[in-house]
């Protein structure tokens, strides 16, 4: 196997998607950023390097080795909701089956403050759940993340809402 070289337009490196070309530049995700990739792209393609991140992950999800699509983390969006203060308590810290129960029905946005909204390179619950929910950063105007809350992921017009469940996440409509 080949340790570096291109197909259909993607730079591969020991079998990885590294990175692609546009026009007279190859864009380099930087997790390889290693010094042979950068040699050969500056010395055999006679190419300039951008080094940037989440390319790696755009091409392994099926994203073209274009400029027209956006680069992953630019548009990523992470949004998390918390109930108002004035919802109901007995709507509050619990699943969604048991706000059902007690007759609130699915959760709306109108009941929800939305409490954080920053950039993401890759859509993960369980890295949400790390910073949001057993470390708090110190400008995080909410609670911790607890059950009852919700938790958006975006990407241009496109959205996934999820649930805080006792258990991990319902994705629902929101």
């Amino acid at each position: 196997m080949k340790r570096i070289y291109f197909q259909n337009g993607i730079l591969y490196y020991y079998g990885n998607p590294a990175g692609y070309r546009h026009g007279e530049t190859i864009v380099l995700d930087d997790l390889f950023d290693k010094e042979e990739l950068v040699r050969y792209v500056r010395e055999k393609e006679q190419a300039e390097v951008e080094v940037r991140s989440g390319v790696y992950d755009r091409l392994t999800e099926g994203g073209a080795a274009t400029e027209k699509e956006p680069v992953f983390g630019e548009e990523r969006r992470l949004r998390i909701y918390q109930l108002g203060q004035e919802s109901p308590l007995m709507m509050r810290f619990v699943s969604l089956a048991e706000r059902k129960k007690r007759g609130y029905g699915e959760p709306r946005r109108g009941e929800y403050v939305l409490v954080y909204e920053g950039k993401v390179r890759k859509f993960d619950l369980e890295a949400v759940w790390e910073k949001f929910g057993l470390k708090i950063p110190q400008d995080f105007p909410g609670h911790a993340l607890s059950i009852s809350d919700v938790v958006e992921f975006a990407e241009g017009n496109t959205s996934r809402f999820f649930y805080v469940e006792p258990a991990g996440y319902e994705e629902i409509l929101f």
